[in-house]
């Protein structure tokens, strides 16, 4: 097809619409050599529908027509006749391959004849509808999901995100703002890099801030854009709040901290034989456990009801800060959490079925960070594991007292008593120091027992235990041995010591007289002493005996009086004084 209107360069003002649009049935004369040979599909049909002509790329669908198996070009026809400046149509055929959709541009011709363009646009069409189901996938996917769409440019400013906003922003109170204004930390130069980002990067954790003003963890993931000459034009991603993730995951790993550190407490006190023992290993524990300088426990005493160090650190500055802290505590009958001095101290009471039978102080540096939520669940376990401890520790003292006591007395026993004076007499040898031993036996208690009966006679050995204890140091032992029988170890006592110590019980005594069965046989003591002197090699059974037969030869005399045993290996008798 020519043109027979060139366009004359010397007129451009020409008005070419007017021109171009003029009806010249010349222009439209096609070369049908040109037609045959065209790359673009031609077919020209007939009124009925019957192929007239095909160039070779459209001789296979006008075979396919001519078989009948297109029928639906038969209405095409019909509709592009009667149809001024004929019809565009999209249409769907079955082919062996599957489905093609031609685009059918279908022109009357002046013979009653149809010209037919077939253009597949299958591919196209494919594409398109991919695009759109993508497009629709995508929005379905943000809008159902808990993360949200972010698209930021080469600044690093948001140019978009998801509509519905996120963190109880909206979407417009993001756009053309920087991420660095919501992040927690404002400094936070690496999380904001996220964001522009020049390569892809996958679930990078980032604390935010929200609208409200709290925390939020979002995982973020972003991808780099480039545009169609390969110039990096900004960063868009998604991100999703996993603060709850977060908070369970932080949750999980301090409950295993704390199940592990207090199962090493737990372990230390276990293997502690002695109750006694079972606190410091406690102290010592928790010290280490919590990174506190130190721990102070204190445990109720059974007989005055005070509360006494039991365990913790040598350091006395720091026992008498805790000791400040267990006084306040006292006072309010509250835990007890307060600077002092150069510490930070946080007391809680130990209980036993109710009972509180002591105290722990935890001590920290005072630039120690805040306690966390853990570490106080931590000492309060400490607090409650201490208070079964103490009780076991007051239990064993109970024990051990009862094993190491007389009954009635409450001076020490027979078998504590020779306990005692083994580890005595060993230290004597060693420092080359004076004792004495001391029997006292009651003259005449059966009587009382007999005519007066046995609560008389058990006042009388409570009258004589009192005389005894407060005629004896602190360093002294007393026990009774049973029945009436007593003995003392007087320490560093040489003779006259010993001697002024018999006179004086003797001399004391005489209140056991009220308790007498008769005039004629009065209640008294008689008294057997040994003395162990300094270069002596006498052993400690040696010692004994010759205080227990000085003992008896007193007796033997007329009782009422003391008697000293001569030196070890003298054939010498006792001296026996009134």
């Amino acid at each position: 097809m020519t043109s027979r209107h060139p366009v004359d360069p010397q007129n451009q003002n020409t008005n070419f619409a007017d021109d171009l649009t003029n009806y010249d049935a010349d222009v439209f004369t096609l070369d049908p050599k040109v037609m045959a040979e065209a790359e673009a599909p031609v077919i020209v049909m007939d009124a009925k529908g019957v192929p007239l002509f095909a160039n070779k790329n459209a001789v296979g669908f006008a075979n396919g027509i001519r078989d009948g198996l297109f029928p639906e070009i038969y209405q095409l026809i019909r509709r592009a006749l009667t149809t001024p400046g004929g019809v565009v149509e999209l249409m769907t055929f079955e082919v062996q391959r599957g489905t093609a959709t031609l685009e059918l541009t279908a022109l009357p011709t002046t013979k009653n004849e149809v010209m037919i363009l077939p253009r597949d646009v299958s591919m196209d069409r494919n594409l398109r509808e991919a695009l759109i189901d993508s497009r629709q996938r995508y929005r379905d996917i943000v809008e159902v999901s808990s993360a949200f769409a972010w698209e930021t440019d080469e600044t690093g400013k948001f140019i978009f995100v998801s509509p519905r906003g996120a963190l109880g922003y909206r979407a417009d109170d993001i756009v053309g703002r920087f991420p660095g204004k919501f992040l927690l930390d404002t400094a936070d130069q690496d999380s904001e890099h996220v964001f522009r980002s020049q390569k892809a990067v996958r679930d990078v954790p980032v604390w935010f801030r929200r609208s409200n003003g709290r925390d939020a963890c979002l995982s973020v993931s972003s991808t780099p854009v480039y545009s169609r000459e390969g110039v990096w034009i900004g960063t868009r991603g998604l991100a999703h709040d996993i603060t709850e993730q977060r908070r369970r995951e932080s949750e999980v790993a301090t409950a295993r901290n704390r199940d592990r550190l207090m199962t090493y407490i737990v372990r230390t006190m276990r293997d502690e034989i002695d109750p006694l023992m079972v606190l410091k290993g406690a102290s010592e524990a928790s010290t280490r456990a919590l990174a506190c300088s130190h721990c102070v426990i204190f445990k109720r005493n059974d007989e005055t009801g005070d509360l006494e160090l039991a365990a913790g650190d040598a350091d006395k500055a720091a026992n008498e800060i805790a000791h400040q802290a267990l006084h306040q505590m006292q006072k309010t009958n509250e835990t007890f959490d307060a600077h002092v001095g150069n510490y930070r101290l946080i007391g809680l009471s130990c209980h036993y079925h109710q009972r509180n039978n002591g105290a722990v102080i935890f001590m920290f540096d005072a630039d120690h960070p805040e306690p966390t939520d853990g570490e106080r669940a931590i000492m309060t376990e400490v607090a409650d594991q201490v208070g079964i401890a103490i009780e076991q520790a007051i239990q064993h003292e109970r024990i051990l007292t009862l094993s190491r006591t007389d009954g009635m007395t409450g001076l020490l026993n027979r078998r504590a008593f020779f306990e005692e004076l083994k580890r005595r007499h060993s230290r004597l040898r060693r420092e080359n120091a004076p004792a004495a031993l001391m029997y006292v036996d009651m003259d005449n208690f059966k009587l009382v027992n007999d005519i007066h009966g046995h609560q008389a006679g058990d006042d009388a050995i409570l009258t004589l235990t009192q005389v005894l204890l407060d005629n004896v140091r602190p360093s002294d032992l007393v026990a009774r041995l049973g029945g009436d029988e007593f003995v003392l170890w007087l320490e560093g006592a040489d003779i006259a010591a010993a001697s002024a110590r018999a006179k004086t019980l003797m001399k004391e005594s005489a209140v056991l007289g009220k308790y007498s069965g008769d005039a004629e046989h009065p209640l008294g003591i008689s008294v057997g002493i040994a003395v162990h002197e300094p270069d002596s090699k006498e052993t400690l059974e040696q010692l004994v005996q010759r205080a227990d037969q000085t003992m008896y030869q007193v007796k033997k005399l007329g009782k009422g009086r003391f008697g000293i045993a001569a030196a070890p290996g003298s054939k010498d008798p006792a001296k026996i004084e009134v």
